[in-house]
């Protein structure tokens, strides 16, 4: 299945009184992927597509000015809805100092483009479902379907 990424900073605005990323906003980051995705596949994204449910799982936190990466997939297709699996990583410079260990090599963790190995943060999904005009369920749109059958 192929995975959609997109980056973005995290800006002072989404932190809290304690520096670090408020929890609730890796939802937005979920919808900025989410967003992106659509984007990527020429499909509509509106209140057509509401949320039914969504999960979030966190291993670390996330502070002012980190870059992120956030990938994201299809992981389910259902008649009337779909389910998209989102992870969301830390991006860290071969030269960064966020291990703790100043005697470590800097460059062991890092890979061709001499960026160290992303942290992951946070892994989740958003389940979502199709809408009509009335605001009822109605079935996956043709357009979806191919677009998702594409994606492998």
């Amino acid at each position: 299945m192929k995975t959609y990424t997109t980056r973005t900073r995290v800006r002072y605005a989404e932190t809290d009184a304690a520096g670090i990323v408020y929890y609730n906003n890796f939802f937005v980051y979920f919808e900025l992927g989410r967003v992106e995705l659509f984007r990527e596949l020429g499909l509509p994204y509106d209140w057509r597509l509401p949320i039914a449910e969504t999960y979030c799982r966190y291993h670390a936190s996330a502070r002012f000015d980190d870059e992120l990466e956030i990938r994201t997939s299809l992981k389910q297709v259902r008649s009337k809805g779909f389910r998209l699996g989102c992870e969301v990583y830390r991006l860290r410079s071969a030269n960064s100092d966020s291990n703790s260990d100043s005697n470590s090599d800097s460059n062991s963790d890092s890979n061709s483009d001499g960026v160290g190995e992303p942290e992951l943060l946070v892994e989740g999904y958003t389940a979502m479902v199709t809408l009509d005009d009335d605001g009822a369920t109605v079935e996956l749109p043709p357009a979806f379907r191919a677009a998702f059958d594409a994606m492998g």
